[in-house]
């Protein structure tokens, strides 16, 4: 079954993802929609189903279903992103899955191929004009649309002012300054970082970052190339953090001692977006209001960036109502009371929204209490993180499988047993030969 599935991927989406690349590397983008985005849903009344990663969603819900009387939204909350995944996937092969489900583009090629998430370009284009050029290039695979962008997800550095300043020690800009600065704190007893060992993205982002490209599709073959000089300077970076002792490795299943070091001051910096402040503010004692907000550190003689996944909204292929789907995922992700309601520290998840014009939303992402006096370092740090925003990745047919032995080897390098280094040479031969596996032309 999986054969056929990932054949079907290959043949369906290689011209136009190639189509893709090329309108990127013009700097082109995607088309201007020819057609008017509806503002109210015309069909015949209909009930649909929506699946959400979290609770918040489920007042957005409410606020939709008070407003309008043609579409009824019944939602069911998952527990997080992967359970909901799992779920979706038992649901899909049950034949009974909802119509809207929301996920990361991480996930996205992966559901595309299993055909789980549709090819919405007919419903979604239509409001193209709404999102940023960023958020709607990462559900758009050459002229198809794969979702609606439900959330941006900006990365930005949060320093403690209180530990830089006693070491005497202004904020570094590039990763090299970062581990200089990771060797001073350490003297003074703290750790500039945290890897934990099952979150691999800091992996990826960092190669991302450097320029690496792990799948393209060229013509109608898929070009692997995680064994690269990107990925290498990545990986010394890292290494480097490892071997200088200037980072901890404390796992999220571990959060409570994650946040007494944050609170101490034991850990000095974190790298994040919006939607993870609200756990660090609500987890902090002490702690609160050292922080400061600050560009992601980029590399020497590089242009500033930051790279992360965007959110997604997907619509199930089973949805018999594709239409009214897209309708209620295009209110949830750009209506103005669900995007503050959504984008709100206290109230909500902490979403960046991925409309065209984000700026009058970062004040409702602000995390007061976290930063005290600093608060003026959010809304420049926040906006450059935007206007830095590199949008330049393409995950390939078989990443979700492919990121569950990536997060295995980087337990590994995290714990010491393998340099960092390995990883992208055997990465590179387990993807190639996965691919190969389910029929897929591949090249190196």
């Amino acid at each position: 079954m999986k054969y056929a599935k990932t054949r079907w991927w290959a043949a369906g989406l290689a011209g136009t993802l190639a189509l893709s690349m090329a309108g990127c590397s013009a700097g082109g983008g995607t088309a201007t929609p020819a057609q008017e985005a509806p503002t109210a849903f015309e069909g015949e009344p209909v009930t649909i189903q929506y699946w959400g990663s979290k609770p918040q969603l489920e007042p957005v819900v409410e606020l939709f279903n008070e407003q309008q009387d043609t579409i009824t939204v019944e939602f069911t909350e998952q527990a997080g992103d992967m359970e909901l995944a799992t779920a979706l996937r038992n649901a899909h092969a049950a034949g009974n899955a909802p119509c809207v489900f929301d996920t990361q583009t991480e996930q996205l090629t992966s559901f595309v191929s299993d055909e789980i998430a549709s090819d919405v370009t007919e419903v979604a284009t239509p409001y193209q004009a709404d999102y940023s050029e960023h958020a709607w290039n990462a559900v758009t695979l050459g002229e198809q649309t794969f979702g609606l962008p439900a959330a941006s997800i900006p990365a930005f550095m949060l320093f403690n002012s209180r530990v830089f300043e006693e070491a005497g020690l202004e904020y570094p800009t590039t990763w090299e300054e970062f581990i200089e600065a990771g060797k001073v704190l350490n003297e003074n007893g703290s750790k500039i970082y945290n890897l934990a060992p099952e979150d691999y993205t800091t992996f990826v982002y960092l190669a991302w970052q450097a320029g690496a490209q792990w799948w393209q599709l060229e013509g109608d073959s898929w070009k692997v190339d995680v064994d690269s000089e990107a990925t290498s300077r990545a990986a010394d970076t890292i290494q480097q953090m490892i071997d200088n002792e200037i980072v901890e490795s404390i796992s999220y299943a571990e959060y409570a001692a994650m946040m007494q070091e944050y609170n101490d001051g034991a850990i000095a910096s974190r790298q994040l977006s919006t939607w993870q402040t609200a756990g660090m503010q609500n987890n902090l004692t002490s702690g609160l209001g050292e922080w400061e907000a600050a560009p992601n550190p980029t590399f020497e003689g590089e242009d500033p960036a930051n790279v992360s996944f965007t959110r997604v909204y997907g619509i199930e292929t089973q949805c018999e109502d594709p239409e009214a789907a897209a309708f209620f995922a295009n209110w949830m992700a750009t209506d103005e009371e669900a995007v503050a309601l959504l984008a709100n520290q206290i109230e909500g998840a902490g979403w960046f929204p991925a409309v065209a014009d984000p700026a009058p939303f970062i004040d409702e992402t602000e995390p007061t209490k976290l930063l005290g006096d600093h608060t003026d370092s959010w809304e420049p740090t926040v906006q450059n993180a935007v206007e830095t925003q590199k949008g330049d990745w393409t995950y390939g047919p078989n990443t979700a499988a492919a990121f569950e032995v990536l997060a295995d080897q980087w337990g590994k390098a995290v714990a010491g047993e393998i340099k960092v280094a390995d990883i992208a040479p055997f990465m590179q031969d387990w993807i190639v030969k996965d691919l190969e596996q389910s029929g897929i032309s591949v090249t190196e």
